[in-house]
């Protein structure tokens, strides 16, 4: 297994972003040589891609850090991608990363000074939750909640700021991470009305906060005039929206919530895709500057969420959508050693924990299409 270094950052203790780390050769090959017996599974059976992806992002477990590689909110991702395939192939081989992340690090509670990182983990023990039922892992995620809660405010006449001291830029990804935490919650909690009413007023907010476009796509933030910055539309903000909508509706039962999502979702798969492939805006655009380390989760996170979606809606629509992604992921991103990359739609590169996490991701939304 890889060691792990502190990262370059940290506030009272927690860990703040940094680049994911690569794949050691050696953790590679150990990991490589224990797919020979494994049995047909994911999209492609005879050459297992799905547990031959997951076998390697296991590589990059550190034991002594209780993280899937070396970013703080990206671990929490990755962790979450255990937990989808456990859940997804019934398989708990990875499971004990859960235990060892929440042993380490619980004395944090997993908070930090960008409410998006909090609420990235505040999800993943809400899965945890579901997987083992312990209570300590719904309590850190109400504890989360009630952290990111703080920081609502009546500027710009709602939503959760991003950073918290100081305060700083009211954006897309951290409230939409607020809303599916806070429905998710209470579809959790019996007689719940706390987490319902601030999912409530999330949602009221967003939809009239302009950061929907009027191409039904997600900006990533308001500007200091409280207005849409017209900023990239990453992938992942119209992922994160339709997860967060879905448990809405489970808490509600208003289907014009799920009619919403999926004019997003549409309009994600319409402009955000080259041939069928999901790619973000800026992977051949001028701004391929800005396609850094923390980028590389986001598709994964746009199809993750759009599979809950469907599964919710009981719709087919996207079926097509999440087997090109698999088949492309196959076909064009898979490394001679199953390492999958950042652009589904090839060449391999940019292989870290992130990206395949991002894309084993895609390769479980093709499993039990719904």
């Amino acid at each position: 297994m890889r060691r792990w270094a502190a990262p370059a950052g940290l506030i009272r203790g927690k860990l703040l972003r940094n680049p994911g780390a690569t794949f050691p050769a050696v953790a590679i090959a150990v990991v490589v040589t224990m797919l020979a017996g494994l049995t047909a599974c994911g999209p492609v059976g005879a050459r297992n891609p799905l547990r031959a992806g997951m076998a390697i992002l296991f590589g990059s477990y550190g034991a002594d850090t209780g993280l899937i590689g070396s970013s703080w909110w990206q671990a929490a991702v990755a962790l979450s991608t255990v937990e989808t395939y456990a859940r997804v192939t019934g398989d708990m081989t990875y499971n004990s990363a859960i235990a060892g992340a929440f042993s380490l690090h619980s004395g944090s509670n997993f908070e930090n000074d960008s409410n998006d990182d909090t609420a990235w983990w505040a999800l993943t023990w809400l899965q945890a939750y579901d997987l083992t039922h312990a209570p300590a892992y719904l309590a850190m995620a109400e504890t989360d909640a009630d952290y990111i809660h703080e920081d609502w405010d009546g500027t710009c006449g709602g939503g959760v700021w991003w950073h918290r001291n100081p305060r700083s830029y009211k954006n897309a990804i951290t409230n939409e991470l607020f809303l599916e935490l806070t429905a998710s919650l209470h579809n959790h909690i019996p007689a719940d009305t706390k987490y319902l009413s601030w999912a409530r007023a999330e949602w009221s907010w967003f939809g009239r906060s302009g950061l929907i476009n009027p191409s039904n796509l997600i900006n990533d933030g308001l500007d200091g005039s409280c207005a849409n910055n017209a900023d990239v539309t990453w992938t992942y903000n119209q992922g994160v929206i339709l997860a967060g909508l879905a448990q809405l509706y489970h808490a509600t039962g208003n289907r014009s919530l799920l009619r919403t999502a999926q004019r997003i979702a549409s309009a994600a798969i319409g402009k955000l895709t080259v041939g069928g492939v999901l790619a973000e805006p800026c992977e051949r655009g001028s701004c391929a500057a800005r396609l850094d380390t923390n980028t590389q989760s986001f598709k994964g996170i746009f199809v993750r969420d759009l599979k809950v979606l469907a599964d919710t809606a009981g719709t087919g629509q996207f079926n097509s959508f999440f087997t090109r992604q698999a088949q492309a992921i196959e076909a064009y991103d898979t490394g001679n050693r199953h390492e999958l990359g950042m652009f589904w739609g090839g060449p391999v590169g940019r292989v870290s924990s992130s990206t395949q996490a991002s894309a084993v991701d895609a390769l479980l939304a093709s499993v039990r299409l719904p």
